[in-house]
């Protein structure tokens, strides 16, 4: 049997990754015990959501009543299994914590450090089942229904013993103990990623749910279309989400036809047949689609409804493939959020035309010490302060900001948007510091995260961040103006880093500086007379430690990778 080229690559990877794999548990198994429960394991029940926090041991969780079953499962492969489990039903838990009416959210949280959040609706309100004809019409294939024929009505639990792929109770063990496990709502539900391994965490929480933003089309709607063109559903995410879909005109629910079947992390490992599992929906009469966002932890999106007329006469042109030209707009799907530290929110930019020849986006933040931004829009905030985050068009020709409130910041006074005009005239303002920082600097390799380049002798810093115009390069903590040529040279013996006292106390470096808040200006003297530290005789064999737990480390994290990219298969 011949296989395409990407394919044989993929089977070389894997095989290469499966030697890996085994190096690493050769190398890991004499100093970790695998999966091994701690003595001290505790199970904490907290959040605002209840009225008795709990702390339970393992040898609690076992006096407890144990709820067997097999249960029916597909992930965002996707991939149809069993799984085994044996544990203590999460109403149990909850109920001793006595959980609160008006607790919304739940937050599960893994020793390693993993959450998976869900909604105490889809947990507990809506009705779960076990399918035992998940398999049925195709026995992996999870884009290929099953029968929900027998299905039956199965409770979450924590399981203290499981079996991975596995309907035989006797294949059970305490490998991932706790495991969380539920049933699926829907014979077509992918529900495990989120069986969340060793479980050492519950939070409640009372904190209202957020909504999936709506699915959108490829082309605008009411659009007149020829006879076989083919629509694309999306969102932001295209992942554990789901976009369910109707073409007759009816309510779509989780019991519907899912468009994004296999979820966008593995997009680029299903190249070759991504379009055959996420397939287009093709018109070929006049359509009513109407579509909705499903997923865990946030409440369904609203339903969307799109029409399409089909024309018959060959004279109208495919929208699909049909280039709209350079674009003339661009817009964010909001323009001020307020995020807390550490939390991140993905923007979406739309631009115009729905077809413009480049779709590209340049992303930037105005301060990438409160908040940062990657290139798919990804913003997350890392510091306390307000930023401005731009999107761009790549000809340059079109903007659209949206301001993030970092912590401590009163979300009614905060900078102004920054527009396509710039500062006017090139003058500096009165007030500089209270105007956000045009995008900073890419950092060079090797550079610590966050530092700036010293604006004082690298000049190629004040044109990148300034567009070329010095004269309009704010950098809060940084210089309002530029030095001239001769004033950036250090005087002559000073060495390179350090300057006299009583020079530098009077230099424009000290006086021009703006320092955030009320923060005090200090200035100290050394000398090599001062005091010595003598220099520490590392161990002659440290290196050789450092290369050996990197090199076990690196082992580890690689079949960590692997275990889960078997698991989705």
């Amino acid at each position: 049997m011949l296989y395409p080229a990407k394919r044989c690559y993929s089977i070389f990877l894997l095989a290469i990754l499966n030697m890996l794999l085994l190096l690493c548990l050769l190398f890991l198994t004499p100093l970790i015990a695998f999966a091994e429960i701690p003595e001290n394991f505790v199970l904490e029940i907290t959040g605002d959501g209840i009225t008795n926090p709990v702390s339970l041991t393992l040898a609690e969780l076992e006096t407890m009543e144990q709820y067997q079953r097999v249960y029916s499962t597909i992930n965002t492969w996707p991939t149809k299994s069993w799984y085994a489990g044996k544990g203590v039903r999460l109403r149990e838990l909850l109920a001793a914590a006595k959980i609160k009416e008006e607790a919304r959210l739940i937050r599960f949280v893994s020793s390693d450090g993993y959450e998976v959040t869900l909604t105490v609706k889809e947990l507990f309100e809506d009705e779960r089942y076990y399918f035992p004809g998940l398999k049925d019409n195709h026995p992996h294939d999870g884009s290929v229904p099953g029968s929900t024929k027998g299905k039956t009505e199965i409770e979450p639990i924590l399981a203290l013993l499981s079996a991975e792929d596995s309907s035989d109770l006797a294949d059970m063990n305490d490998r991932d103990s706790l495991l969380l496990m539920f049933g699926q709502r829907a014979i077509t539900e992918q529900t495990n990623n989120l069986f969340l391994k060793r479980v050492c965490k519950i939070e409640v929480l009372t904190a209202a749910p957020e909504k999936w933003d709506n699915p959108k089309v490829n082309i605008p709607d009411g659009t007149v279309v020829p006879e076989g063109t083919m629509l694309t559903l999306s969102n932001k995410q295209n992942n554990e989400d789901k976009i369910h879909y109707t073409t007759d005109g009816s309510t779509p629910t989780v019991n519907s036809p899912i468009f994004n079947w296999s979820a966008s992390r593995w997009w680029p490992l299903r190249s070759d047949n991504l379009s055959l599992v996420n397939s287009p929906i093709e018109i070929k009469k006049d359509t009513v689609i109407k579509a909705i966002t499903i997923g865990p932890g946030k409440e369904d999106s609203e339903v969307v409804t799109y029409t399409f007329t089909v024309d018959h006469t060959g004279m109208v042109a495919d929208p699909t493939k049909t280039a709209g030209g350079p674009p003339t707009g661009i817009t964010l799907d909001r323009e001020t959020i307020n995020l807390k530290p550490g939390s991140t929110f993905r923007l979406a930019a739309s631009i115009t035309p729905y077809n413009a020849a480049d779709q590209q986006v340049v992303w930037s933040s105005s301060d990438t010490r409160a908040v940062v931004v990657d290139n798919k829009g990804l913003v997350s905030v890392v510091g306390p302060g307000t930023a401005v985050i731009t999107a761009k068009t790549v000809d340059g020709g079109h903007t659209a900001t949206c301001i993030v409130n970092g912590p401590g910041e009163d979300s009614g006074q905060v900078a102004a948007p920054i527009t396509d005009a710039g500062l006017s005239g090139g003058e500096l303002p009165e007030n500089p510091a209270k105007l956000p920082e045009p995008p900073a600097p890419e950092p060079e390799i090797g550079a610590d995260f966050g530092k700036e380049k010293d604006l004082l002798t690298d000049e190629s810093a004040v044109v990148a961040a300034g567009k070329g115009d010095k004269s309009q390069h704010l950098s809060s903590g940084q210089l309002t103006r530029q030095l001239p040529e001769d004033e950036r040279q250090l005087p002559e013996g000073k060495g390179q880093y350090l300057v006299e006292k009583k020079d530098f106390a009077d230099s424009p470096v000290f006086t021009e500086t703006g320092l955030p808040g009320n923060q005090s200006r200090q200035v100290f003297e050394v000398s090599p007379s001062t005091i010595t530290f003598p220099l520490q005789e590392a161990p002659k064999n440290l290196h050789a430690y450092m290369v050996t737990i990197f090199f076990v480390l690196f082992l580890y994290g690689i079949g960590k990778r692997y275990a889960e990219y078997i698991k989705e298969q």
